[in-house]
């Protein structure tokens, strides 16, 4: 499957996706149209998730979109998700080189699940709106395709 042949749109919001679930958290719905819905990080803080890892996941999320589909660019709520992360991981470190690291993560996290991120936004593409079941059970799929 070609890139080309995807809507931006739709591997921006895969990337989302894909990120997300690997990263352990947990999808509502996700569309096309340019909404991921995620579960908040407090479920996963009180099941005692390092705040520093769990801010890191969320921001890898976050930047995913860009990563995969660059003339996207990053959405309002994108940008919100970014400074909750950083603001939850209180690091020490400049919030602009935390970006740029953690902009490096998420490129990275792109290159090695581009194939996931493509089917997904595939069928993102075709059904408009999933489910985080949905789409947990299409990945679970995914990886057992060999």
């Amino acid at each position: 499957m070609s890139n080309r042949n995807l809507s931006e749109g739709s591997v921006h919001e895969a990337a989302h996706c894909v990120a997300a679930l690997l990263h352990g958290i947990r999808i509502l719905q996700a569309s096309v149209d340019g909404e991921v819905t995620l579960q908040p990080p407090g479920d996963s803080l009180e099941q005692g998730r390092h705040h520093g890892a769990l801010a890191a996941a969320y921001a890898v999320v976050a930047l995913s979109g860009q990563a995969a589909a660059p003339n996207t660019g990053m959405s309002k709520s994108d940008q919100q998700l970014l400074e909750h992360s950083i603001f939850l991981g209180s690091w020490a470190d400049d919030p602009d080189d935390m970006c740029c690291a953690l902009s490096a993560l998420a490129a990275r996290f792109v290159i090695d699940h581009r194939d996931e991120i493509e089917k997904l936004a595939f069928v993102l593409a075709q059904r408009g709106t999933m489910s985080g079941t949905e789409i947990e059970e299409l990945l679970e799929g995914l990886g057992n395709d060999g």
